[in-house]
């Protein structure tokens, strides 16, 4: 059974990540892990088809009030022997169609602009590579890169920390605890829960004061938020 990387020391730690501390990873080194570990993203449930977001505009109280409009206008026609062209049915369905075709324009536009702001809000880090620091997407975070962290940052990734100074990280998003976690790097000696893993930040959490560096050890569905985010699924 592999160690937790909150039970080993540093000097472990770097070693099993293959990694050195004072450059990070070589750019070649992150391209290849990236391919092997994955895009460091939480899966998502897939969109819903096209067909059936149609579908659902039809899903609406009025609608049903409609259509029985429509089959009553439709009896009455067959009654009263099928002559000409029953209007009255053609202009309910008319106003049914469009109604449900602007519904789903709208539907999809909106989707469209709330994806286009998470593109463009999407979280970044900074990281060592090539012995120089350098900001890049969270989703290209790989294990063993050297991950700088400072205040207001967002922790893209599950990471062992290599050094602290005054930090700070708030966890209530994964933990629930209200009060900002003092972290240091000494090596733990037996693994509690997450809120008393002092040597270690996570993913989905956010640094509240002072600065730190870490060795990324989980990304993507192997960190904690991935855990839970299966649990839910």
């Amino acid at each position: 059974m592999t160690t937790s990387p909150a039970l080993q020391s540093v000097e472990d730690v770097l070693s099993s990540a293959g990694v050195n501390p004072e450059t990070g990873l070589t750019s070649a080194e992150a391209a290849a892990r990236l391919a092997s570990h994955g895009s460091n993203e939480l899966r998502s449930q897939p969109r819903e088809p096209a067909w059936r977001r149609f579908l659902r505009q039809f899903a609406d109280p009025l609608v049903y009030l409609l259509f029985g409009a429509m089959a009553i206008s439709l009896g009455a026609w067959f009654l009263e022997g099928t002559h000409g062209v029953p209007i009255d049915v053609v202009v309910i369905l008319l106003i049914v169609l469009a109604n449900a075709i602007l519904g789903f324009v709208q539907e999809n536009r909106a989707a469209d602009a709330v994806a286009a702001l998470a593109d463009m809000t999407a979280a970044r880090a900074t990281v060592l590579r090539d012995g120089r620091l350098v900001t890049v997407a969270a989703a290209e975070l790989v294990p063993g890169d050297i991950l700088v962290l400072g205040e207001g940052d967002a922790v893209a990734a599950d990471a062992r920390l290599l050094s602290a100074s005054s930090l700070q990280v708030q966890e209530a998003s994964l933990t629930g605890e209200s009060e900002a976690v003092t972290k240091s790097v000494a090596p733990l000696s037996e693994l509690g829960s997450l809120g008393d893993r002092h040597n270690m930040v996570f993913k989905g959490t956010a640094v509240a004061r002072g600065v730190g560096r870490a060795v990324v050890t989980e990304t993507g569905m192997d960190t904690q938020m991935g855990h839970i985010a299966t649990l839910l699924d």
